[in-house]
């Protein structure tokens, strides 16, 4: 008999969840079928039957599967296919309205809607030029366009969304007749968004800009307002996390609540039930986030355990949170969050508190640093675990390895967990009592917490190798490997010394890998398309070049160059003059100091751009031609007609030609058009004058119209969310296109 049946069950549930995500509902329904004939014949089996591991493990695979296909089918692709039209709604705002990429945001529920046959429950994200004077449950009438996250299926934004329950992007058309009207009616949640919103604001009164946002990241997972430069320089060292309200913050927050109940000499049971309400009402102003419900459960339960005089089993706890979470929404486990704050609660619950006891018998020895030393531990034992067992989910989502993980989680957990219980006491004394100074204290301290965090993120990510693409095939090669060895431990371990040297080996493959890549990639020009952005990168031994810098937002490039272990640019030249281009433009400068400036007249005009200028060594700005030399092989030419540039990039004997949107074709030499390959965020105006070998187009397949025939001609490849595109041309004229 199972020892732990709701620990199979519920681990089960969510991993096959994940694996639905990934293979997508249709492959989903074949496994289900699969699953539940396997389980079906292990019922037959008297052994097997007896053993109930697999059976049960068969039954919920198989469960899993099918709620996922259910789910898809009724509230997924009902929504998909209104995706392209325009709608009259009538909806309900939901959670708190957010500014982004100079644009306001609102998720709302759909009350009524001028199409037929659109699913219900339907809730969508609604986006403006301009804000609307709105709070949580107004309701807001008006012509929207509707459309899809980006990505298809797997672990895309589109999955992303859904786990929030968020099937649909639109924008409101705003020159036409938009109305707004106050809340009909007040629900719980409404007043723990209002006290979110306050909250926000508190910590906002009190502390510098960049500080206020990292504690409202840290302790709220308020990222909205979070630089990009933040976020690329946590996720870079392997502390995203962090910024990612899990079971770290969700513990510290009860703990904290429960130990100010029993200093105030409340009884244990009651001051229990007070901290059950305090974690529902936090899982509340954190909008009920995945990672922070799962945490919340398990504070629950070990609460309920104190209330009851009963010991719960962590692992327990934890299979009931996910398997609550998996059952009522089965898109849940494309939140990464989610996916990381299990993977790094499972490995403190079965390795870390042993860690920590096997370091304090070794070398706790001096009673008078003991208290530090076993602090120490503690935090080695956290780190270590919460690591590894998130390093598979951390390279398969995010594509990086972050080498500067340990050493980043040492020196920023604590003050991480200081700076949350300093910030929580300072924002609630101040919104309680704003005029009183008493918060001041608590708030100098998160403050200064707050400062040395960033500091110190933004000094490690500056490291040479703190982050190294997962893209590279030797990065998978040394997961499997790895994975494979553990394995092989585990079914031969006679000794704990095994661990030690299957450790051992591990680091020995990744460091041959990185030295291996390393000496494989000299003096190789690579030139990438990326997956999201309408922006070329060329690099060549350790030196960059950004062409172009349109999108939404400068993350993307950003975090590519920061894969690539690039800290300085070589060249940075924009190609249009749109706002957005601009903005990215001065954050990419502000991040990576470029060496020279190469823009077209009239981007100059840009504020933030003649700010940052100011600080590059050479600004080269041209009318209507300008050229540039790259690393002495690369040639970049650019010619600027109208409001966007064309750029034609050679480098051995291959031409490459960028045409960002707003780019004339008509006006190009019959050499520039018949360059070997262009890129294009969708299919140019006049594309049929191209006469490449292949186009690459850095956009969703839904996004590129119907002109099939047209396509054709021009030989696609499509990034569509799947990675960028990338050529690589070495210095014997061998060249190779891969996707990463």
């Amino acid at each position: 008999m199972m020892k732990r049946p709701l620990v199979l069950v519920g681990f089960s549930y969510l991993l096959t969840l994940a694996a639905a995500v990934y293979f997508g509902p249709y492959l989903s329904l074949v496994f289900a079928c699969l699953s539940l004939a396997g389980f079906l014949i292990t019922m037959l089996v008297p052994k097997a039957r007896a053993a109930a591991v697999f059976p049960a493990a068969l039954i919920a695979g198989s469960l899993a599967f099918g709620s996922f296909y259910a789910y898809h089918q009724s509230l997924i692709k009902p929504a998909e296919q209104l995706a392209g039209q325009d709608a009259v709604i009538d909806a309900t705002v939901c959670e708190l309205p957010y500014q982004a990429y100079n644009r306001f945001y609102y998720i709302v529920e759909v009350n009524d809607i001028s199409l037929k046959d659109a699913p219900r429950p339907l809730k969508i994200r609604i986006s403006s030029q301009n804000a609307l004077l709105v709070e949580p449950y107004s309701h807001i009438k008006g012509k929207v366009h509707l459309f899809l996250p980006q990505g298809g299926e797997g672990f895309s934004s589109r999955s992303y969304y859904a786990s929030k329950g968020i099937t649909l992007f639109s924008y409101l058309y705003e020159y036409e007749n938009v109305q707004v009207s106050p809340p009909t009616h007040k629900p719980p949640y409404y007043y723990a968004l209002k006290l979110r919103s306050a909250l926000l604001k508190s910590v906002r009164s009190m502390l510098p800009p960049n500080e206020a946002d990292l504690v409202n990241g840290v302790l709220f997972g308020d990222q909205t307002s979070l630089s990009p430069q933040v976020t690329s320089d946590f996720r870079a060292i392997g502390i995203s996390h962090i910024l990612s309200v899990s079971g770290l913050h969700m513990t510290t927050m009860a703990e904290l609540l429960l130990m100010l109940l029993l200093f105030f000499r409340i009884p244990k049971k009651p001051a229990a039930a007070m901290a059950g309400a305090g974690v529902v009402c936090f899982m509340a102003i954190t909008c009920f986030v995945p990672s922070v419900t799962r945490s919340g459960v398990m504070c629950l339960i070990y609460l309920s355990g104190m209330l009851l005089s009963r010991h719960p089993d962590s692992l327990n706890s934890l299979s009931i949170s996910v398997l609550l979470i998996g059952l009522a929404n089965p898109y849940a486990a494309a939140d990464v969050g989610l996916l990381l704050s299990f993977s790094a609660t499972l490995g403190l619950i079965l390795f870390s508190g042993q860690t920590a006891g096997y370091l304090n018998r070794k070398y706790d020895k001096i009673k008078k640093i003991r208290p530090f030393v076993r602090g120490v531990n503690g935090i080695l034992g956290t780190t270590v675990w919460a690591v590894l067992f998130t390093l598979p989910i951390v390279i398969l989502s995010f594509g990086s390895v972050s080498l500067a993980a340990p050493i980043a989680n040492l020196l920023e957990l604590v003050p991480s967990t200081l700076m949350m219980n300093f910030a929580a006491i300072a924002a609630v004394v101040n919104l309680v009592a704003p005029q009183s100074f008493l918060a001041m204290p608590f708030a100098l301290v998160s403050g200064l917490l707050a400062k040395y965090m960033l500091a110190c993120a933004h000094w490690l990510a500056q490291l040479p190798f703190a982050s190294v693409s997962a893209s590279y095939s030797f990065v998978r090669i040394w997961l499997a490997g790895t994975i494979l060895l553990v394995a092989v431990t585990v079914l031969l371990m006679k000794s704990k010394k095994l661990f030690r040297v299957t450790a051992l080996l591990s680091l020995i493959l990744l460091l041959t890998g990185i030295f291996s890549y390393q000496l494989s990639m000299r003096n190789v020009t690579r030139l990438a398309v990326l997956d999201g952005a309408e922006s070329v990168v060329l690099t060549r031994n350790g030196h960059a070049a950004v062409i172009g810098c349109g999108g939404f937002r400068s993350d993307t490039v950003a975090e590519y160059l920061r894969s690539q272990g690039i800290k300085k640019l070589d060249v940075l030249q924009p190609l249009s003059l749109t706002a957005e281009e601009a903005k990215n433009t001065a954050e990419l400068m502000a991040a990576f100091t470029p060496e020279k400036l190469v823009i077209q007249n009239d981007g100059m005009i840009d504020t933030f751009i003649r700010r940052e200028a100011s600080k590059t060594k050479n600004v080269e700005v041209y009318d209507s031609f300008a050229e540039t030399k790259l690393w002495k092989n690369t040639d970049v030419q650019a010619r600027f007609d109208g409001t966007a540039g064309t750029v034609r990039v050679t480098t051995g004997n291959v031409s490459v030609l960028v045409c960002p949107s707003g780019a004339k074709l008509t006006g190009l030499s019959q050499e520039w058009l018949a360059s070997d390959f262009a890129v294009a965020a969708a299919v140019p105006e006049h594309g049929e004058l191209l006469r490449p070998m292949i186009t690459i187009l850095s956009a969703e397949k839904e996004e590129l119209g119907q002109d099939v025939l047209q396509l054709k001609k021009l030989n696609p490849i499509i990034t569509g969310g799947e990675g960028n595109i990338v050529l690589q041309f070495r210095e014997d004229g061998t060249m190779e296109l891969r996707r990463e």
